[in-house]
């Protein structure tokens, strides 16, 4: 009998045939808890990936609008819009953004801050736990702030030096700022031996400006005004603009009275010449520097087709009524009010206002001089997006007058005098780029 027992045990020994759902018994509860946990695994990292996708947005949003320079609340308000609007799953289950201000790198309140969290019950965390979790991100937005800068000599020609030069000899008044967006070498030239009253010179970096010791303002770099793009230009001949001819009259002495219109064959000053007020449409050259009298009140000059300009003359200033006055330039921009009142809309109105010479949408690189002296009287602003202007002679606004020149290129020559007189509300400005990135 105990030798039959010892026999089966044996063979129970020997058997294999259960072994398998034994295994599988055992393995039950890792399999189960592997299973669950990758669940929750991938619930808790979609969570977590959108609310910190929310954050994200939220700080960058805010940040933007501090860069556009928004004021009070704004920022917080941008923020949260952005942060719920990024929100799908954990929408209506996340905590409300908490939005702060932060120093970053050395600067004060420069960054914009977002953190949140959501509490969830996962599956089988939960379950083994009792409890929920809590997911929580955060994210800060670095910003810096565009910034406007001014000038009433700009030029707007990339990529190359010299695009601002003055030369030996030569004088420049202009207390409101000087502007080159070229980030080339050289940029700017003023030469040593040069008189510059400029208070603030802008350019795109500091070899951008080979000024010496002449120069005594203030230098601001900003990278940004590299990428400027002008899209400022002459408005369009309309259909119906009367086609017309500059002449001077018969007499002595001869004069010429032009109206507004379109000049396909240019203006050439030959006699004193009056302009009355309005826009004149000039293509070929519009040439004031006739040994003559020329004045032109509220007008607009549109420059069409790489239209040329030559501005200035010789001699005293007068009114032309005397026989012994050789020459003299007085020229004013027509205000916003003028063109509301000549039938132009508020939006034309707001675009043009100030401007007494722009020239149109061509890519025709055009050349230009002012040759000025003490009488050219001329207030406004020019405008040449492709024009090289060069300044001989004597150049100043009178009487507190301002005039601006924004050309492709600018140079005073040796022995020129430029002096131009605007205050800070009439200067021509740019804004630079304002940045926003995430920092953390």
């Amino acid at each position: 009998m105990i030798a039959k027992f010892n026999r089966r045990m044996r063979a129970l020994a020997k058997s294999t045939s259960g072994n398998a759902t034994m295994m599988t018994l055992f393995a039950m509860p890792a399999l189960i808890g592997a299973t669950g946990y990758g669940v929750d695994t991938a619930q808790w990292y979609m969570m977590q990936r959108e609310l910190q996708h929310a954050v994200d947005q939220g700080a960058i949003a805010g940040a933007w609008s501090l860069a556009y320079k928004d004021t009070g609340s704004s920022y917080q308000n941008r923020a949260t819009r952005e942060f719920n609007a990024n929100l799908q799953v954990t929408n209506g289950k996340a905590a409300t953004p908490d939005i702060q201000l932060a120093s970053y790198s050395g600067g004060t309140d420069n960054s914009v801050v977002v953190s949140s969290y959501v509490d969830v019950e996962l599956p089988f965390t939960g379950m083994l736990m009792n409890r929920t979790s809590r997911i929580y991100a955060k994210a800060q937005a670095a910003y810096k702030e565009g910034t406007d800068h001014k000038a009433c000599l700009r030029t707007l020609k990339k990529n190359a030096s010299g695009t601002f030069t003055i030369g030996n000899g030569a004088t420049v008044i202009a207390n409101c700022g000087v502007m080159a967006i070229s980030c080339e070498p050289g940029a700017v030239q003023f030469d040593q031996n040069a008189t510059i009253d400029i208070n603030t010179l802008t350019v795109c970096n500091q070899d951008a400006a080979d000024v010496s010791s002449n120069f005594t303002g203030n230098l601001v770099v900003d990278q940004s005004i590299g990428n400027y793009t002008n899209d400022l230009f002459a408005p369009p001949v309309p259909d119906d603009e009367p086609s017309k001819t500059y002449a001077c009259s018969n007499g002595n002495p001869k004069q010429a009275n032009p109206t507004p219109g379109l000049y396909a064959d240019g203006i050439v000053v030959k006699c004193n010449t009056t302009f009355a007020s309005g826009i004149y449409y000039v293509k070929g050259t519009l040439d004031l520097t006739a040994n003559a009298v020329v004045a032109g009140y509220k007008v607009m000059f549109v420059l069409l087709d790489g239209a040329s300009l030559k501005l200035g003359g010789s001699g005293a200033n007068g009114t032309g009524n005397d026989t012994n006055v050789k020459s003299s330039l007085n020229l004013t921009p027509m205000q916003s009010s003028d063109l509301l009142a000549a039938g132009y809309d508020s939006d034309f109105a707001s675009k043009y206002e100030n401007m007494l010479i722009i020239s149109d949408n061509s890519d025709i690189e055009t050349s230009n001089i002012i040759n000025g002296n003490a009488n050219t009287h001329i207030q406004g602003k020019i405008h040449l997006p492709k024009g090289d202007m060069t300044v001989n002679g004597a150049a100043q606004a009178a009487d507190g007058l301002c005039f601006q020149i924004t050309s492709y290129t600018i140079k005073v020559s040796g022995g020129a005098y430029l002096q131009t007189l605007c205050d800070d509300s009439e200067t021509n400005s740019i804004n630079s780029i304002p940045g926003v990135r995430l920092v953390a």
